[in-house]
Order: structure tokens, then sequence, then C-alpha cells
């Protein structure tokens, strides 16, 4: 279901002629929002680009949240809002936007960032109090113009995700030992409360996380996965460490490798990742 068009000025806009801004209105904005998905990512790379039309539980209204900018009636960005609690207490309010490429650098970006931090203030002054709140923004390392602009407007940098890629070898690998004490078991269905609470212990030294256990298990597969590329090792009925794998027609993908704190600076790390790169050979 679609909206008429409602349009708005943004005190910070640069003067382009043609550049108007507006909220989404609905279905009949879903294919330039993807049109401009595929410009940003030619440039960007494979990223991370949520959306009113990937989102349908999102705790934004993007009828409201959700700005879309164009010129000459073209579109050429779109916002996004979206907001959760840490868990030490801290509201974080990310707001991620994008522009396709020949229309950056020239002041736009800043003025939707602008208009998203008003909005998520006043989204927020309508929430319960929070021990903390903060803005958040992303910016990968194939997005300078990204970072630049939120050290400009005063942000600072939280945290970093390192994307790291390993060819195969055409030799065995050759296996680490395990660290005494230690085994590898299959995993089994009701290993995964398990492996999802290790999870979270690891990932909460380095940053907050209130993933639920439905949400992490949808990502390496949901209920159907597939647990070959799995390795975890058990100390008793203790997880010590664990790296867990998917494969596709691109390859295998590695987003969780964790050794738990008691069992750290023993080798146990490479021996786990031997192991798993051994099952892909």
């Amino acid at each position: 279901m679609s909206q008429p068009k409602q349009y708005l000025t943004l005190p910070d806009a640069p003067a382009i002629p043609g550049l108007a801004f507006r909220f989404f209105r609905g279905d009949a904005d879903f294919p330039a929002i993807e049109a401009v998905r595929e410009a940003v990512r030619t440039v960007d790379g494979d990223l991370w680009l949520p959306g009113p039309d990937t989102n349908p539980d999102a705790v934004c209204n993007p009828v409201q949240d959700c700005l879309v900018a164009e010129v000459a009636g073209q579109v050429i960005g779109f916002t996004w809002l979206t907001w959760w609690e840490e868990m030490n207490g801290t509201q974080l309010y990310l707001h991620p936007g994008w522009l396709v490429p020949e229309w950056r650098r020239k002041g736009i970006g800043r003025a939707l960032l602008r208009w998203q931090e008003r909005r998520l203030c006043q989204i927020a002054r309508t929430q319960p109090a929070a021990k903390l709140r903060v803005f958040g923004g992303n910016a990968d390392d194939a997005q300078p113009g990204n970072r630049a602009l939120l050290l400009s407007e005063g942000y600072t940098v939280a945290f970093t995700f390192v994307w790291m890629i390993c060819q195969l070898p055409t030799e065995p690998i050759q296996l680490t030992p395990l660290p005494a004490g230690l085994e590898i078991r299959a995993v089994e269905r009701e290993h995964l409360p398990a492996l999802y609470a290790a999870n979270e212990d690891v990932v909460s030294e380095s940053h907050d996380s209130l993933e639920s256990y439905e949400t992490w298990l949808r990502k390496p597969g949901g209920p159907d996965l597939d647990t070959s590329l799995w390795v975890v090792a058990w100390d008793g009925d203790e997880i010590a460490g664990y790296v867990i794998s998917t494969c596709d027609e691109a390859g295998a993908h590695t987003p969780w490798v964790g050794v738990r704190r008691s069992w750290r600076r023993r080798g146990l790390g490479k021996a786990l990742m031997t192991r798993m790169l051994q099952r892909c050979q």
C-alpha cells in the first residue's frame, strides 16, 4: 500500500537544483530503494543495507522515520532508523543511510544525518528513561566518506569488525593438537542453547548483544541448519571454544569464532580453526 508523496524541508540541505526530501510512501518506493542499493554495492561492495522493504518487523514507523532523497524526481538515497537496548542498559539508536555514488560529498548525507538525529531525539523522548542514550553509525572500509562524515559530526570509533579471507591450500591441513583435557564432540540439537550462551558470553566482552536465541539460530540456517562445519570443544559439561561455519556456492563463511576466557592462551583457537578448515577440504 502506498501513501501520497509528503515532502519536507531540511534546514541543513545544500542548495542543489531539484534536490528534495520526502517520507517513504510504501510499496511504490521499493523499486527505487532497491536501485539505490544496487548502485551503492557497485562501489562499496556487498554491504548490509536495511530498509523498509527488508524489515517487516521494524521498530520504527517507516512512513515517519524513513526519508527518501530525490533530484529532479529521481530517488538518489534513503535512510533507515532502528534502536535497541544493550546488555549494560544503554539505548543505542542506529541511523544508517545511503546515497548513490554520483551524489556523494555534496552535503546531502550531512543533511540526512542531522535529520535522523533530530528524529531519534523525538522518538527517545517518548520512551522510558534509559541509563544512557547514544547514536550509532556504520562505516565499512569501503565507505571512507561515511567515516569522515561521522567523525566530523563528533562520533568516535566504538568497535570494529574485520573481514578475513583464507584460500585453502592444496596440501592437507595439519591439525594443531587440542589442549589437554578437551574433546571435540559432534553437535547435537540439544547443544544449541549452550552454544548460544557461550557465544553471548564471548561477544559481550567486546560489545553488548541482546540477540535472542531464535534470531541467533536463524543466521546459520534456522531449524534445518547444517552443523557439519561446526567444531566445538568441551571441557566436561562446559563449552571451552567453538568455530561455527556455514557453506554456500560462494564458499564457507565463519561468522563466529570464540574461546571462553578460562581456556585462552593454550592454542585452542588454532586447534579449532585447523579442524574446520580440514573439513572444508
